[in-house]
C-alpha cells in the first residue's frame, strides 16, 4: 500500500538479556545494531514464541527445529535471519526511519533505566488508517464523546502540537506528550514511563484488518499507582478501535483542518497520499 513504511519495533531494553519476541520478527542484539530474526519458521511458516516475551534458546515447536540465540541451527539447516534494524539515540528500534533532531529524542536518550514489563494485544476488523488518523485527532477529545476519562485530565487548550517528516508530536503537559511515527507506530512517554504501541496489517494492501501490541517499559523506580495510571491509555486507544469500528467506508485523506486540532490529520493525509503506491 505504501513505498515507505518505517518501523519502531521495541525499545533496545527489551533485548537487554534474551531476544524479544515482536509480531512479526525475533529482535537480537548486535555489535551496533539489531539481528531480525523470521517469527515465522522457514520450514512450514509455524509461528515460533509469543509475541512480548523473551527467549534465549528459537524454538518451532511443529517440528522441534531449535536455533541458538544468535540464530544458528541447532538441529536443522534453515536460516532465519532476515535484515537488521537500526538503534536510535532515542533507544527506539528503528527500521527504515532517521530519526530528527527534536526534544522527543532527547528526552527518551535521558531513560537510561527503562525496562521492559509487558505487552497488550488485539484484534479488530475495522481500518487501521482511520484508527491511526484518530490517533492524530485531538477535535475529538470532548466531553460528550468516546474519550469521557481523558477530557477529563486534559486541557486541549495547553496541548502543544508539532511535527516533521513523517512523524507528529502532542505534548499534552510538561514531560507527558504522544507520538505518532506513520504509518504504524503510537508512542506516549512520561518521565520513567514508556509505551510503543504499533498495528500489523492483516493484509500489506488492505487498510481493513489488523492485529496491535502495545509494550510498556519502566524506571525501577516509577511508583506502582503511576505505572497503574500511565497503562490506562491502553483503554484510551481500545476506544479509538471502538470509533473506527462504526466509521463507514474506506479512509479519505482530510484536506482542511476546521481548526488547529485537525491539523495533524491534515499532515498525516499528505502522507498518505504522497507515499500511496499507484497501481
Amino acid at each position: 500500500m505504501f513505498k515507505n513504511t518505517p518501523k519502531i519495533l521495541a525499545h533496545i531494553s527489551s533485548i537487554k538479556n534474551n531476544n524479544f519476541v515482536t509480531p512479526e520478527y525475533i529482535l537480537n542484539k548486535g555489535t551496533n545494531s539489531v539481528n531480525l530474526f523470521n517469527r515465522y519458521c522457514p520450514h512450514r511458516m509455524y509461528p515460533m514464541h509469543v509475541p512480548g516475551t523473551t527467549t534465549n534458546e528459537i524454538v518451532c515447536n511443529l517440528h522441534n527445529f531449535k536455533w541458538d540465540i544468535n540464530g544458528t541451527p541447532l538441529n536443522n539447516s534453515k536460516k532465519i535471519n532476515c535484515g537488521n534494524a537500526d538503534i536510535g539515540r532515542s533507544g527506539l528500534i528503528l527500521k527504515d526511519f532517521v530519526e530528527p533532531n527534536h526534544q522527543w529524542v532527547n528526552d527518551l536518550s535521558a531513560e537510561n533505566n527503562l525496562e521492559y514489563h509487558c505487552s497488550t494485544m488485539g484484534k479488530s476488523n475495522g481500518s487501521w488508517l482511520w484508527l491511526m488518523e484518530a490517533e492524530a485527532d485531538y477535535l475529538h477529545v470532548h466531553a460528550s464523546g468516546i474519550h469521557k476519562r481523558l477530557s477529563s485530565i486534559i486541557d486541549l487548550e495547553e496541548i502543544t502540537m508539532d511535527q516533521g517528516e513523517g512523524w507528529i508530536l502532542q505534548t499534552h503537559k510538561p514531560n507527558w506528550w504522544s507520538l505518532y511515527i506513520f504509518p504504524y507506530t503510537f508512542i506516549e512517554y512520561a518521565p520513567g514511563c514508556l509505551s510503543v504501541n504499533y498495528v500489523t496489517p492483516v493484509t500489506p494492501n488492505n487498510e481493513f484488518g489488523f492485529d496491535w501490541i502495545t509494550q510498556f517499559y519502566y524506571d525501577p523506580k516509577t511508583p506502582v499507582e503511576q505505572r497503574l495510571e500511565f497503562e490506562t491509555l491502553e483503554d484510551v486507544f481500545k476506544e479509538d478501535v471502538q470509533a473506527i469500528e462504526k466509521q463507514k467506508g474506506p479512509y479519505f485523506p482530510l484536506m482542511k483542518a476546521m481548526n488547529r486540532y485537525e491539523d495533524h490529520c491534515v499532515h498525516f493525509g499528505k502522507w498518505v497520499k504522497s507515499n500511496l503506491i499507484k497501481n
